[in-house]
């Protein structure tokens, strides 16, 4: 199952310098795949991503592997997922379905 996304301004998007800025919610898919969630442009409401700026609102709870940090990575359109324990990239088949991010992207 893909990510989910909701526009989180009242409006599509902000102008901030010569850039659009879109603030969406992510909710991740049932289980994190390798390599990280697709997550297009498009999805966030943009041609294409500069850069962007995530913040973990809701882990996965699982205490063996929890979710702290995300980021995402313009160049391949993929959200990835650290564990907490680790500091490695969250590991292919770990439950995500209530993980829930914040991604603030800039581009046009």
């Amino acid at each position: 199952m893909p990510v989910t996304v909701v526009n989180a301004l009242p409006v599509p998007y902000r102008i901030v310098g010569n850039q659009k800025k879109t603030v969406n919610k992510v909710t991740c898919s049932t289980v994190y795949v390798s390599e990280g969630e697709l997550l297009t442009p498009a999805q966030l409401g943009l041609n294409a991503v500069e850069y962007a700026d995530c913040n973990v609102l809701a882990s996965n709870g699982v205490e063996a592997t929890p979710v702290t940090s995300a980021s995402y990575v313009p160049a391949t359109g993929k959200l990835k997922l650290t564990n907490g324990k680790t500091a490695a990239e969250l590991a292919a088949g770990v439950a995500t379905a209530t993980v829930v991010v914040q991604v603030e992207a800039y581009g046009n």
